[in-house]
């Protein structure tokens, strides 16, 4: 596997990381209501986003093992160019199973 394709997975595990860190013990209430929160949730959706574009780029292998990748893709590309239509509580429920199950499949990914 790619320097970089390492580098990129192991971004994705940090930035559901720190969404994770982020939202303990937040409710949706307070997620929709703290936009602190939610920026810092958007921005490292954005890292991951980008992470996932350099992977498919790059190493189309690896990408193709990332389930909904293209999905994620455009998630980044609406938090990018369509901020003003994010749904908080969407992001919110996004950052649960959702975001668990691709750090997973993330770490799975990275080499030993």
């Amino acid at each position: 596997m790619r320097r970089e394709t390492i580098s990129c997975l192991a971004e994705i595990v940090a930035a559901a990381t720190r969404i994770n860190q982020a939202l303990i013990g937040v409710s949706l209430s307070q997620f929709a209501s703290n936009w602190e929160k939610q920026s810092a949730v958007e921005r490292q959706l954005l890292v991951i986003g980008e992470a996932l574009v350099r992977i498919r780029d790059m190493d189309s292998e690896v990408f193709g093992q990332i389930p909904d990748g293209n999905k994620i893709i455009g998630l980044r590309n609406l938090l990018a160019h369509g901020y003003d239509a994010v749904d908080s509580s969407a992001i919110y429920l996004l950052c649960d199973q959702p975001l668990r199950d691709l750090r997973k499949t993330a770490e799975s990914l990275l080499p030993t």
